[in-house]
């Protein structure tokens, strides 16, 4: 065959590991699912020796990242301790500046806990998707090796908006490829 070439040997390879990694996936919230897609991908960058070097403000990203998460854990143990005492109904503790706090009622600090953990989780995985991902380019495979069908595929059977793994300019590269059915297997 005159026009087979290591390219075609590559597609077809990061195409058919990124479907069956796809297909192993689980998870509750978007973001896990958006984080699976990525490892998947990462999987199939590794396997095209898609690599880069580490950033020089990678380090610098994860101590603030780290900081950011230590506020979090610190206001979220205040919000327990807040509840503890709404539900016992002792009177609200003065915030840093000295004030009375406000919205002091159980409800809404059960709310804001929740949120506040959602928050801390999502961080936490953020990061370590930053870690893992630091030496691996990701763009390569998904712009010029995997079959765009399969992600699209895949993001109609998980309910994950496709604005989340392709940026406006591959959305419009791939267009031809948004109509497929979300049973498409590569």
């Amino acid at each position: 065959m005159p026009a087979l070439t290591a390219k075609v040997f590559r597609t077809y390879n990061a195409s058919v590991t990124l479907d069956k990694l796809l297909q192993d996936t689980s998870g509750d919230t978007l973001i896990e699912k958006i984080a699976a897609y990525q490892g998947a991908n990462k999987e199939v960058a590794i396997l095209c020796n898609h690599q880069r070097s580490v950033s020089k403000g990678h380090s610098a990203q994860m101590e603030r990242l780290e900081g950011k998460m230590t506020e979090m854990e610190a206001l979220l143990e205040e919000l327990e301790v807040d509840l503890d005492r709404a539900k016992r109904g002792k009177p609200p503790l003065r915030d840093s500046d000295g004030k009375v706090k406000k919205n002091q009622n159980p409800e809404a600090l059960t709310k804001k806990i929740s949120a506040t953990r959602q928050k801390l989780e999502k961080m936490r995985l953020d990061m370590r998707v930053k870690d893992d991902l630091k030496t691996v380019a990701l763009g390569t495979s998904k712009i010029n090796y995997m079959d765009p069908r399969i992600t699209v595929a895949w993001c109609k059977l998980h309910e994950v908006p496709i604005e989340k793994i392709f940026n406006k300019s591959l959305l419009a590269k791939f267009a031809w490829a948004m109509e497929v059915e979300p049973d498409f297997r590569f």
